[in-house]
C-alpha cells in the first residue's frame, strides 16, 4: 500500500518537474545566456582573494611599493564595477525570464480554465483558484528563477573555491570543511517534510481566500441575519489554521538556518586554529591564510544555495502538481470531432428528439424524453415549477452541459456538428441570476462587442427598449457610471434590464431569457417583452418563466413537470385544456386583481 502510494508520489514530481522544464525551454537561451554571465562574476569573486594575498603577502618583502598597492587596488575596483555590469545583466535575463514564466503559466491557467464546463466551478472554491493563480505560480517563479541561480552558486562557485582552496593547503581545507557536508545532509532528511508543510500552508491560505471571496460577496446575507460575528469566528478560525501552519514550517527553518550558522561558523573556527598554528611555523603565508578565511566564507553561500535549491524546487513542484491538477481537468464539453468548419452562422430553428439528461452528481433526471420544434424567428415560451428542468434545457441549447442522451439540432445539424464559437455567438442569453462586472454601465451593456463594434446610438437605443435608459441617466456619471460587483449598486430589476439590452445589442439569431423578468413588474414587462418581439421580428426568441404574462404571447407555449413535456400550444389552446398552465393562469389573474 505505502509502497504504491510513493511510487504515485514519484511519478506526480516527475510529471510536475516536467510541467516546470516545458515552460523553461521556451526561454532557453536566456536562462543559459544568464548562467554564463552569472558564472563570469562567481569568477570574478573567487579572483578577487587572490589579489587579496598577494598583496599581502608584499607587504613583508623588500620590493613592496604603494604603487603595488594603488595597483592592485585599482584591479579589484574595475573587477567590483565588472561584477555590477554583469550582474545587472544576469538578473535581466534570469530574473526576468522566471518573471515571463509566471506570466505564460498564468495565462495558460487562464485560459484553460475558460474552457472547463459549469460543473467545474460548481464543486470548485473561488478562493482555491485564487491561491493557485497567485501563491503557486509564484512558487513556481521561484523555482525558475532564483532556484536557477543557486544552483549555478552551489555547482561552480562551490566547485571552484575548493579547487582555488585545495591549491593554498589541501590538508587545512579538507579539515576546514568537514562541517558544511552536515548542511546537505540536513536538508535531505528536511526536504520532504519542508514540502508536505508547504503543501499545508498552500491549502490553509486557499481556505482562507475562499472563506473571504464568499463573505465579501454574501456581506448582504450576513449582515441581513446579523452574522457578522460568527463570520469573523470562522475567518479567524481559518487565520489560526494558516498561522499553525507557518509556525509548523517555520520550526524546520528555525532549526535550519542557525544550524547553518553553527556549521559555518565551525569551519571558519577550524581554518583559524590549523591555519594560525601553520601561519606562526610559516608553513602558510599571512596572505594565505586571510585567501582561505575568504574562500571559506564565499563557499558558506554555495553549500545554503543547495538547500535553497532544494526547498524552492520542492515548493515548486508541490504547487505545479495543484496546478497540474487544474490543467489536466478537462472540459466536459469541447468540439466535436464531428464540428462542421463551414457553419458559419445559424439562422435560429431547433429541433429537439427524445431528450434525457440527469447531472453527474445526480442520477435523478432532470429532463426526461423531451421533444420539441421551434422554428426559425418563432417564439416559445417554457413553463413550470422551479426544478422542473427550464434552466437545464435552455443550458442544453447552447452546450453549456454534455448530452446524456437524446439529440438536439440547429437548422439541421446536429448541436455537435455547430462549432462551439459559432453556436454560443448566436446566443444573447439572460440567465435567471444575470451577472454584471464591476464596471460602468457602458462597458457592462458592449461586454459581448469589439472595441470597433462599439457605437453609442446603438447602447442608448437597447437601453430604451428595456426601459432603462432613463434611470441610467439619471446617475449623475450616466453611462460612464460604475456599478458594484456583481452590479451590487443597482437594484435586481435594473440588472436584468442592463443584462436584456447586452444580449439585445449582439443582435443575436436566439435571444433566450430565463425567467430574466422575475424582478421587474408586471407593466414594465409588457412593455420590455412588447419592444423585444418588435425589435428581434427575425430571431428566436424563448423565454422560460414561472409567469404566464411572460410567455402568454409565444407563438408556442410547452410545460414541463418533472422534466416532462405535460402540456404544449399556444396560450388559447392552452386556456381551453383546463390544465396546469390555465390554473396558473387563473391563479396568477386572482392574485392582480387583490392587489
Amino acid at each position: 500500500m505505502d509502497d504504491g502510494h510513493n511510487d504515485q508520489q514519484k511519478v506526480e514530481k516527475k510529471k510536475a518537474l516536467r510541467f516546470i522544464l516545458s515552460y523553461v525551454k521556451r526561454h532557453l537561451t536566456e536562462v543559459i545566456s544568464g548562467i554564463i554571465l552569472l558564472m563570469a562574476v562567481d569568477l570574478i569573486q573567487l579572483f578577487i582573494p587572490r589579489i587579496v594575498q598577494h598583496t599581502i603577502d608584499l607587504l613583508g618583502e623588500a620590493n613592496f611599493s604603494y604603487t603595488i598597492i594603488t595597483q592592485n587596488m585599482i584591479y579589484i575596483i574595475l573587477l567590483a564595477f565588472g561584477m555590477v555590469i554583469i550582474r545587472f545583466f544576469w538578473r535581466v535575463l534570469i530574473v526576468g525570464t522566471s518573471r515571463k514564466i509566471e506570466k505564460e503559466v498564468r495565462h495558460d491557467m487562464f485560459a484553460h480554465l475558460q474552457t472547463l464546463s459549469f460543473s467545474y466551478f460548481n464543486r470548485t472554491k473561488t478562493g482555491g483558484l485564487m491561491a493557485l493563480m497567485v501563491n503557486d505560480v509564484n512558487a513556481i517563479r521561484m523555482a525558475t528563477g532564483p532556484s536557477f541561480i543557486a544552483l549555478t552558486d552551489a555547482i561552480f562557485m562551490g566547485s571552484l573555491s575548493l579547487v582555488f582552496m585545495f591549491s593554498i593547503d589541501l590538508r587545512i581545507s579538507l579539515f576546514s570543511i568537514l562541517p558544511l557536508p552536515i548542511i546537505i545532509l540536513m536538508m535531505s532528511r528536511f526536504g520532504p517534510m519542508i514540502q508536505a508543510r508547504f503543501k499545508a500552508v498552500q491549502e490553509s491560505f486557499a481556505a482562507i481566500s475562499s472563506h473571504t471571496q464568499e463573505s465579501v460577496s454574501g456581506i448582504r446575507v450576513i449582515k441581513g441575519y446579523a452574522q457578522e460575528k460568527d463570520a469573523h469566528s470562522q475567518f479567524d478560525s481559518r487565520c489560526e489554521d494558516y498561522v499553525e501552519k507557518n509556525i509548523k514550517l517555520i520550526k524546520i527553518w528555525g532549526f535550519f538556518f542557525p544550524s547553518v550558522t553553527l556549521l559555518a561558523s565551525l569551519s571558519l573556527a577550524i581554518l583559524y586554529l590549523l591555519g594560525g598554528r601553520s601561519v606562526i611555523v610559516r608553513s602558510l603565508s599571512f596572505g594565505e591564510f586571510i585567501s582561505l578565511t575568504m574562500y571559506i566564507n564565499l563557499l558558506v553561500w554555495p553549500v545554503i544555495a543547495i538547500g535553497w535549491v532544494f526547498n524552492l524546487l520542492q515548493r515548486g513542484v508541490a504547487s505545479a502538481t495543484r496546478i497540474l491538477e487544474l490543467v489536466e481537468t478537462e472540459p466536459d464539453v469541447i468540439e466535436s470531432e464531428r464540428v462542421n468548419g463551414e457553419i458559419k452562422e445559424i439562422r435560429g430553428s431547433i429541433t429537439i428528439r427524445n431528450l434525457k439528461f440527469s447531472y453527474p452528481e445526480n442520477n435523478t433526471p432532470v429532463l426526461d424524453g423531451v421533444n420539441l420544434s421551434i422554428e426559425s424567428s418563432s417564439s416559445l415560451g417554457i413553463m413550470g415549477r422551479p426544478g422542473s428542468g427550464k434552466s437545464t434545457l435552455i443550458s442544453l441549447l447552447f452546450r453549456l452541459f454534455p448530452l446524456n442522451e437524446g439529440e438536439i439540432s440547429i437548422d439541421g445539424y446536429e448541436i455537435h456538428q455547430v462549432p462551439l464559437r459559432v453556436l454560443r455567438g448566436s446566443i444573447g442569453y439572460v440567465p435567471q441570476d444575470p451577472f454584471l462586472f464591476s464596471d460602468t454601465i457602458f462597458n457592462n451593456i458592449t461586454f459581448g462587442l469589439g472595441e470597433d463594434e462599439v457605437d453609442q446610438h446603438e447602447v442608448e437605443r437597447v437601453s430604451k427598449l428595456t426601459r432603462i435608459y432613463e434611470e441610467i441617466i439619471g446617475f449623475s456619471r450616466g453611462f460612464d457610471t460604475v456599478v458594484g460587483e456583481r452590479g451590487v449598486t443597482l437594484s435586481g430589476g435594473q440588472i436584468q434590464r442592463l443584462s436584456i439590452a447586452r444580449a439585445l445589442l449582439l443582435k443575436p439569431k436566439i435571444i433566450v431569457l430565463d425567467d430574466a423578468l422575475s424582478q421587474v413588474d408586471a407593466s414594465k414587462e409588457k412593455e420590455i417583452l412588447r419592444s423585444i418581439f418588435s425589435e428581434a421580428h427575425d430571431t428566436t426568441i424563448i423565454l422560460a418563466s414561472h409567469r404566464v404574462s411572460t410567455v402568454r404571447s409565444c407563438d408556442n407555449i410547452v410545460v414541463l413537470d418533472e422534466g416532462r413535456v405535460i402540456e404544449s400550444g399556444n396560450h388559447q389552446k392552452l386556456m381551453q385544456k383546463d390544465g396546469f398552465y390555465s390554473r396558473l393562469f387563473n391563479l396568477q389573474r386572482l392574485e392582480e386583481e387583490i392587489v
